[in-house]
């Protein structure tokens, strides 16, 4: 072990890149990897306490990156790394985080298929179909996590406001009494 790895290994997940990955060795860790790290390492990426439902959850979202021989150690990583970018919160937000990361993949998975040049018309009018479902479906869920996040509340911003001699203007949250 490199005089880095061994530097790189000492920090604490809080600390850390906060990155765990797949080797053909088996994890590598960018922080000490002590059960506890681990832990908030899989719970990162999946918003779950319990480490068989965070394996479950990003085992299901690798399962969704098309499937090339020798490439599952790639699937994963490419999976536990959105993941860990989308950061969820909670295990609603970990099981909505990995339909997210499903959804984009069998979408990219169809646009790929539509630019096959040997595809009939229809087939390749069916995959872009497809893949226009998929993206729209995305994006709701994108949404729906936002909305989720926000706890359901808007937020309205305004730019500019001009405000004319003899005019007033208001400015703060505004509640209209009862009564």
């Amino acid at each position: 072990m490199t005089k880095k790895k061994e530097i790189v290994k000492a920090v604490n997940y809080e600390d850390s890149n906060k990155k765990l990955r797949l080797t053909d060795d088996g994890l590598d860790f960018e922080f000490d990897p002590s059960t506890e790290n681990i832990k908030k390492a899989y719970q990162n990426m999946s918003g779950v306490n319990d480490q068989l439902a965070s394996s479950t959850l990003i085992g299901r979202a690798s399962d969704s990156v098309a499937n090339i021989a020798g490439k599952e150690i790639k699937a994963i990583n490419f999976t536990m790394a959105l993941l860990e970018d989308i950061a969820p919160q909670d295990a609603l937000e970990g099981m909505l985080a990995t339909q997210m990361v499903a959804c984009h993949n069998m979408a990219m998975e169809m646009t790929k298929r539509a630019m096959h040049t040997q595809q009939s018309p229809e087939v390749t009018s069916q995959c872009v179909t497809r893949a226009t479902k998929l993206m729209n479906t995305f994006s709701s869920q994108v949404s729906t996590l936002q909305k989720y996040r926000n706890k359901g509340q808007q937020t309205i911003q305004v730019q500019h406001v001009t405000v004319n001699d003899g005019g007033q203007a208001v400015v703060g949250n505004i509640k209209e009494r009862e009564g």
